[in-house]
């Protein structure tokens, strides 16, 4: 029975997750053909046009939903223990489209970040956590420690979702702006950003530590 739950849980993540990915891929598929007055571009007017803004938005919207994808692939145990190759392969694509593309660009964007130094901090700290954490992920994997590399890619994955809560963020702020007079688009924006990141974060390591408690209760 607790096989059966186990296995619907993890195909409803799967499910939400892909649903995700896919509105991902949408969003980003808007931005091409290039047009500087796309969606988030019309609030970019001043920067739009210039490099290397221009570029590491493309390169960051392009390789978006690749690590997203990879990233998954990454958890699933029946990758790991049925096609480890593919496994590999996979952690070896968000590896490497993380810390030599989406983390680069994504600096780059940060210091011309809307709300303000707030944000603009914000994101260049999400970024170095993001890299940090992938480094070390990378480092515990080269070494063997595996428990020490599944939880820093928790934590690494856990960041590059910050691509994804952030939106779901920003939904849920514009629903109860209504009520709340002070929370402008500008607190919104600052707000979904922090949030979009440091929650995920807290929840992956309560992961982390169900995990360890889990494996001590065996």
């Amino acid at each position: 029975m607790w096989k059966m739950l186990n296995q619907f849980s993890q195909l409803i993540i799967m499910l939400i997750f892909g649903y995700l990915c896919w509105l991902m891929l949408e969003i980003c598929l808007n931005y091409f053909p290039w047009s500087d007055s796309t969606n988030f571009l019309v609030l970019k007017q001043d920067v739009v046009n210039t490099q290397p803004w221009r570029f590491a938005f493309q390169i960051h919207v392009i390789t978006s939903s690749l690590v997203l994808l990879a990233g998954f692939t990454q958890f699933s145990p029946s990758i790991r223990r049925n096609t480890p190759r593919l496994h590999r392969c996979a952690g070896w694509l968000y590896i490497v489209a993380t810390l030599g593309l989406a983390l680069p660009s994504g600096f780059i964007l940060a210091f011309s970040a809307n709300g303000g130094l707030s944000t603009q901090i914000c994101f260049v700290i999400l970024g170095s956590f993001w890299g940090a954490s992938t480094l070390f992920a990378l480092y515990y994997a080269f070494h063997k420690q595996w428990l020490k590399h599944r939880n820093w890619m928790i934590r690494s994955f856990a960041l590059a979702l910050s691509a994804l809560s952030l939106r779901t963020w920003k939904l849920t702020l514009y629903q109860i702006q209504p009520y709340w007079d002070w929370l402008t688009p500008i607190h919104i924006y600052q707000l979904e950003a922090w949030l979009g990141w440091t929650i995920n974060l807290f929840i992956a390591e309560l992961i982390i530590y169900w995990l360890s408690i889990k494996k001590k209760s065996f």
